[in-house]
Order: structure tokens, then C-alpha cells, then sequence
């Protein structure tokens, strides 16, 4: 793979801003979410179910913040206002945390975080989508930033963990830190608006362009779907390690840093393949991957059975993230780009309530069919996944389209 490309979009402003920004948001994030399941249930006394819920309810806020932000920015056509609000949210999210007493405060500072994300994304979303640039190599960047950044913080708490042993409220409050740089380059580095929006454009936003979204966009939403039932939160596969390896829970940081690692490395490769080839071999390709993985969850009886679903997790985000992105980008009209990905979060945040609130309760589903108990989750993975894969095999030729 040629690096020209990518050199000349870190020389482009906006891209290379908003790829550090992701950087370090990506760092706070991964500080706290590697530890925050263990968090919950050992120092607070919550349980799987509970965990479930809050995640599943917590990424559905982060959702409903996407949808509201995508409408305002193709309303109002100004990105840069909404991004600046939700990294200042951010950054109180994170302090919040550090001092949350319980569980109730606990899902508010999620939730805090969650929204503040989902006003973040939606215009990161509509500037990437303005670079004139392949758009899977150009979000395929931006999640590869992304990553790096977890894969630092996962570093950084694994090696706090290890130094003065599970102080998770110390690991929280130094996630401000990377939140309060990130804000300094939005500050430094995107002052206005750019030109996303053409002024000889007209067209003013109404909700009724949602019905001028083209065929093959909707027949995406339902991948998307199908896809997100198995997309349940990474804090399943932390409480399965738990499961199979009590007594290491330190190791746990260092495995996500394992699954943003694999992520990392196919991403670009991949994003810069889907400008050339068929979307749909992508796709299932990614999802093939994924099916792997709950395999692994479903039967993992030993640390290096963990870390394989780790390993092939982190492979299929790398292999579908940016795409996913990158198929919306292309297929919406320029004057509705931010509905177009509100509609996709919003969908997606509605699944994944449905999925990490089942993904919660399938314990016993998985004791029906004499698998341990957190292996749940992944049986449901396996049934979604096939389901994708069989319905992009059948509506390919509308999705090529696209």
C-alpha cells in the first residue's frame, strides 16, 4: 500500500486534526473501559445483568446525541459549534466518573460521556465526508488514529494496574487529561466551519428528504441491523476473561490492547481495498471474522482461547468500521450527509439496546445448551451473524448499487 495518500490527508488540516483529536479521545475512553465492567461488579456490586443494561442504555444516549446532532448541522449547516460542546462535555464526563459513589452515578457520567460522543461524531463525520479523498481510506485513517490512542491508554492503565494495583479512580481522573488536549487542538486547529455545505446550494433541510435517501442506503440499514446484534459491548469478552481467569484481571487492559492492535493493522489495508473492490466481500469478510470470534467466546476454556477472541473481535472492527462509514458517505446526497448518518446511529443505537440488554440475559440460554454461562452472548453473536451474511448474499446486487 502506498503511504502518498496518507501522508498527503495528515498534511490537510482538518483531517490531521480531527484524526489526533479521535487519538486522544480514543485514549480516555480505552483508561476507563477495559476496567470499568470489573469496576462495577467488584467495587460497586454489580453483576453481569446490570452491567448490560447500563451499557446497552448508555450507547443508546451516545445514539440519540448522533441523530440530534446530524439533523442540527444539515438544518443549521454549522459543524464546528456542536463539536466544541461535546469535547467540553467530554471532559467533565471523565471527572465525573472519577468521583462517581455508585451505580446510578456511574450511568449518569456514561451517559454524560455517551451524549457528549455522539455530539462529537456527527460533525467529525460530515468534515470527513466534505475531503475530496477516498472515503474508506480517509475514515479508515481516522479509526486507525482512534485505535492507536486506545491502544495507548489500554498501556497506560495496565501499567498504573500493575505499579499501585486497582485503583481505578486514579486511572479514571488521569483520563481528563488526554480529553483537556484534545480540546486544545479543536480550540487551535478548526477556528470556523469549512466550506462543507456549497453557498450555491439552495436546498434548505426538511424531514421529508429523508424519503429522497436512495434504495440502496435503506437496504444497508438492514446489514446494519443484522450486524449490530452482534456487536454487543467489548465488556462481555471482558467478563468471559473474568470468568476463565479470575486472578489476572491486570492482564485485562494489556488484551484489549491486543483487539485495538489487530484493529489497527487491517484498517487502512482494508478501508484503501473497498475504493476498488465490491463493498459486499468486504462485508462479509469482516463478519466472517467476527463469527470466529464468538466461536472462540463460546468454548474458551484458557487465556490463549481469550485472547483469540480479542485477536479476531479487533480484526472485524478494523475490517468494517470505516467501511460502514464509508458506504453511507458515499451513497447520501452532499446536503444531507449529517441525516444520512443519523439515521445509521440511530439505528444502530437501537440495536445495540436490544443487544447488550439480551446479550445480558442470555445466561441461561447458554446453560440450556450446556455452555457456561457468560458464553451467552456469543451463541446469540453466531445466530446474527449468519443472518447478515445470508441477507448480503441476497440483496448484493442493491448493495453495490450503492
Amino acid at each position: 500500500m502506498r503511504l502518498c495518500g496518507i501522508v498527503s490527508l495528515l498534511r490537510s488540516s482538518p483531517v490531521a486534526a480531527l484524526c489526533w483529536m479521535h487519538f486522544f479521545w480514543g485514549m480516555a475512553s480505552s483508561m476507563i473501559f477495559s476496567l470499568l465492567p470489573v469496576f462495577i461488579v467488584e467495587e460497586l456490586g454489580g453483576s453481569s445483568k446490570s452491567f448490560g443494561f447500563l451499557e446497552g442504555a448508555v450507547v443508546f444516549t451516545s445514539f440519540v446525541a448522533k441523530i440530534f446532532a446530524g439533523f442540527i448541522i444539515d438544518a443549521f449547516r454549522r459543524k464546528v459549534p456542536m463539536l466544541r460542546v461535546g469535547t467540553v462535555l467530554t471532559v467533565f464526563s471523565k471527572l465525573f466518573l472519577a468521583c462517581a459513589p455508585n451505580i446510578f452515578f456511574v450511568f449518569v457520567s456514561k451517559s454524560l460521556d455517551r451524549f457528549a460522543k455522539g455530539l462529537r461524531q456527527a460533525p467529525s463525520d460530515a468534515i470527513l465526508a466534505g475531503v475530496d479523498a477516498d472515503k474508506g481510506l480517509v475514515f479508515s485513517l481516522r479509526y486507525s488514529m482512534n485505535l492507536v490512542g486506545f491502544l495507548i491508554g489500554s498501556v497506560i492503565a495496565s501499567i498504573t494496574m500493575h505499579l499501585i494495583g486497582p485503583s481505578y479512580r486514579v486511572i479514571f481522573a488521569a483520563s481528563v487529561i488526554p480529553t483537556v488536549v484534545a480540546l486544545c487542538i479543536l480550540q487551535r486547529k478548526i477556528k470556523s466551519d469549512d466550506d462543507h455545505y456549497e453557498v450555491k446550494d439552495k436546498h434548505r433541510w426538511s424531514i421529508k428528504d429523508i424519503a429522497s435517501l436512495p434504495q440502496g442506503y435503506w437496504t444497508f440499514m438492514v446489514v446494519v441491523v443484522l450486524l449490530m446484534f452482534n456487536r454487543f459491548s467489548e465488556g462481555f469478552i471482558t467478563l468471559k476473561a473474568k470468568s476463565v481467569m479470575p486472578n489476572h484481571t491486570e492482564l485485562f487492559p494489556m488484551f484489549m490492547s491486543v483487539y485495538e492492535i489487530c484493529a489497527a493493522c487491517v484498517a487502512i489495508p482494508i478501508g484503501r481495498m473497498s475504493d476498488r473492490i465490491e463493498k459486499k466481500n468486504v462485508l462479509i469478510l469482516g463478519i466472517g471474522l467476527l463469527v470466529i470470534a464468538d466461536i472462540f467466546g463460546m468454548f474458551s476454556d484458557s487465556w490463549y482461547s481469550v485472547i483469540s477472541i480479542y485477536i479476531f473481535a479487533g480484526l472485524h472492527m478494523g475490517a468494517t468500521q470505516g467501511v460502514l462509514s464509508a458506504v453511507i458517505a458515499r451513497s447520501a446526497p452532499q446536503h444531507l450527509i449529517g441525516t444520512a448518518f443519523a439515521i445509521f446511529y440511530g439505528i444502530e443505537g437501537l440495536v445495540l439496546l436490544c443487544a447488550n440488554s439480551f446479550a445480558g440475559m442470555t445466561s441461561e440460554v447458554a446453560k440450556y445448551v450446556g455452555l457456561p454461562e457468560p458464553s451467552g452472548p456469543f451463541l446469540m453473536g453466531v445466530v446474527a451473524s449468519v443472518a447478515a451474511i445470508m441477507y448480503i448474499l441476497g440483496a448484493s446486487d442493491k448493495l453495490e448499487r450503492t
